[in-house]
């Protein structure tokens, strides 16, 4: 008996050490040339996910399904930021100089990220898409906004 409950409480740690990335969270308003963080919302998931990078672009909304947009961005994510459990990957990424114009100031763009990740002891190829409405300002917000479930998911096994 003693076994089962030392087995069954290991299990239950290591499937905690197991994580995958569910969205993104980010400033509702964002001003140009200044950075902001880009939160990838992890949560505990039953096999291993190795994060390798994230991207991202901004789009007039409503944006095209799919799609990044314009002024892309990107960031390695590697093994440091791959399966951290419940704990959300924070990434410094910059709002691009080209939203400070008269088409993007004082309005809604949609942020889109795509993270690629290989799932599972097969290292199965998965591009996830996520997106959140942000507005261009003159001051990055204190508030955030976070995507709900995912915009796009080409899975490629």
């Amino acid at each position: 008996m003693r076994f089962s409950t030392l087995t069954t409480t290991a299990l239950a740690s290591a499937s905690l050490a197991s994580a995958r990335l569910v969205g993104i969270s980010a400033p509702t308003t964002l001003a140009p040339n200044t950075t902001f963080d880009l939160t990838l919302i992890s949560e505990g998931y039953i096999q291993t996910v190795a994060d390798i990078a994230v991207a991202w672009g901004f789009q007039l909304a409503p944006g095209y399904t799919g799609a990044l947009g314009s002024f892309p961005g990107s960031a390695y994510l590697g093994p440091e930021k791959s399966n951290q459990g419940q704990e959300n990957v924070t990434i410094t990424a910059t709002v691009p100089p080209g939203l400070d114009s008269e088409s993007w100031r004082g309005k809604d763009v949609v942020l889109t990220a795509g993270i690629y990740s290989l799932y599972g002891a097969s290292g199965g190829p998965v591009v996830g898409g996520f997106n959140v409405t942000v507005r261009i300002g003159n001051v990055t917000s204190n508030q955030t906004v976070s995507s709900d479930g995912w915009a796009f998911n080409n899975n490629g096994v």
